[in-house]
């Protein structure tokens, strides 16, 4: 008897042990899996001056994150926690036309890896436009003529639904605020047949981040392959000093736009880098007053270098004080196709001034 029920009851835990496993077997997917692989799918995105908000794939089975950011160079990260289950985390209160690294790991028992570090850049974000079909036509030169600026702005290119030239150091206009008598010209090249197409431009001269009505410097219809599109316009008093300049946006359309956003169908649109300069420093102090800056930041093959002089001696040094390269600036560029990817700065020697910058090579 006693026999019988030692197997009886031997049966009965065998069947819920085999159970229970097939239970946690099943559900593990679902209830008690986690893993702490790399994150995928980071970037960040609606930058602003201040701002930047992170995104990353979603991971259900493990719905915690952490957050980690700093300026590329600095030993401090700071830290944040998005509310589970989240795949995106807005950081503020960031330092604006600053260039920031972030990374994000998951939380299971343990803290998982960091994922691989994103780079952005603290400025001010516009809304999108562009073409759906560059074969009929497109924008092949834009030049600015601005009052008080020795050299103009030219920039010749080819089809195209959107290209942002704001990183291209040679591309970039510059107004003094007051100035009246600046001068764009826009030209369009059409594929088959010339035909005729408008063409308008705005600048963020309040440096909102939004193009508004008041705003738009170019109002051209009818505008042929044979004459450019031509505005001469006025820096208004009141328009905004910022440390990273504003945004022009030219475009050339079969229709009128009734703003600066959107998508049509036949043309391009085209931004450039705008910095407004105080007119009341005058010319002499205003040159003097510009400071040396670098772009892309972080770069890969090439730095740009403005605020600088033709003839501008330069010397690379690693993280570690290492120096690693030097030479003259040639054309307001500096190679960086020989360097490993990381942190450096560069000592910039311009006659008796000697600027120290830091970048990243990717």
């Amino acid at each position: 008897m006693t026999k019988r029920l030692l197997y009886v009851f031997s049966f009965i835990l065998g069947i819920s042990t085999f159970q229970a496993e097939n239970k946690i077997e099943a559900g593990s997917k679902s209830l008690f899996y986690c893993n702490t692989d790399i994150p995928t799918g980071v970037q960040v995105s609606a930058t602003t001056l201040t701002s930047g908000t992170v995104t990353w794939t979603a991971d259900p089975d493990t719905p915690n994150n952490f957050i980690r950011y700093r300026i590329p160079g600095t030993t401090t990260w700071m830290v944040a926690t998005p509310v589970s289950g989240q795949n995106s985390f807005t950081i503020t209160n960031l330092q604006p036309c600053t260039t920031y690294e972030v990374q994000v790991a998951k939380i299971c028992t343990t803290q998982g890896m960091w994922s691989n570090p994103v780079f952005f850049t603290t400025t001010l974000n516009y809304c999108a436009s562009a073409s759906t079909d560059t074969t009929m036509m497109h924008i092949s030169n834009v030049t600015v003529n601005s009052t008080g600026i020795t050299t103009p702005m030219v920039s010749n290119s080819g089809p195209s639904n959107y290209t942002d030239y704001r990183s291209d150091l040679s591309r970039r206009v510059k107004f003094y605020i007051g100035s009246t008598g600046n001068k764009l010209s826009v030209t369009n090249s059409w594929a088959g047949t010339p035909g005729t197409t408008t063409v308008t431009a705005w600048i963020d001269l309040n440096a909102n981040g939004v193009f508004e009505s008041n705003e738009r410097v170019m109002v051209a219809n009818n505008v042929t392959q044979a004459v450019p599109a031509v505005s001469v316009f006025t820096i208004p008093s009141l328009a905004a000093l910022t440390t990273c300049g504003v945004t022009m946006r030219v475009v050339s359309n079969q229709t009128m736009p009734t703003d600066a956003c959107g998508t049509f169908i036949y043309g391009e649109v085209e931004d450039y880098g705008v910095d407004l300069i105080n007119l009341t420093l005058g010319l002499e102090e205003s040159g003097k007053s510009a400071k040396p800056e670098i772009y892309p930041n972080p770069a890969s093959d090439v730095l740009n270098i403005s605020g600088i002089s033709e003839a501008v001696d330069y010397e690379i040094y690693n993280i570690v004080g290492q120096k690693t390269d030097e030479g003259e600036v040639s054309d307001h560029t500096v190679s960086l196709q020989h360097l490993s990817k990381g942190v450096y700065f560069i000592q910039l020697k311009d006659r008796e001034k000697v600027t120290r910058l830091k970048f990243i090579k990717k």
